[in-house]
């Protein structure tokens, strides 16, 4: 059973946008591995690869979840706030806020 939320366009806009931002954060975090670190560049650079992996695979979940809703990853709001919760912990701030504040559009939708 699929769930149509009013303002289920605004909500994809802003999961597809806090997953843009979330990409375009990643490579510009991985290009610039050389400047932020400067001890211990290879276990370092290690560290910047796992996690830029990671949040890679966040990043595609939330454009999964926005561009093809319910096919296989619900379009819930449950969903977008373990999306948000995975986007602040992996990719940026700016990315988890844009898909927590569709996360609180849906809960209020659903209440």
């Amino acid at each position: 059973m699929t769930k149509k939320y009013k303002n289920g366009q605004l909500m994809k806009l802003l999961t597809i946008l806090g997953a843009i931002v979330g990409l375009v954060y990643l490579i510009l975090r991985l290009t610039d591995i050389g400047d932020q670190y400067q001890v211990l560049p290879i276990d370092v650079g290690v560290h910047i690869v796992v996690n830029f992996i990671i949040g890679l695979v966040v990043v595609i979940f939330t454009f999964w979840v926005a561009l093809k809703p319910n096919n296989p990853i619900p379009f819930h709001w449950f969903v977008l706030l373990i999306l948000a919760i995975l986007l602040f912990v992996f990719v940026d701030i700016i990315a988890g806020v844009l898909v927590l504040i569709a996360f609180l559009i849906g809960l209020i939708e659903d209440l």
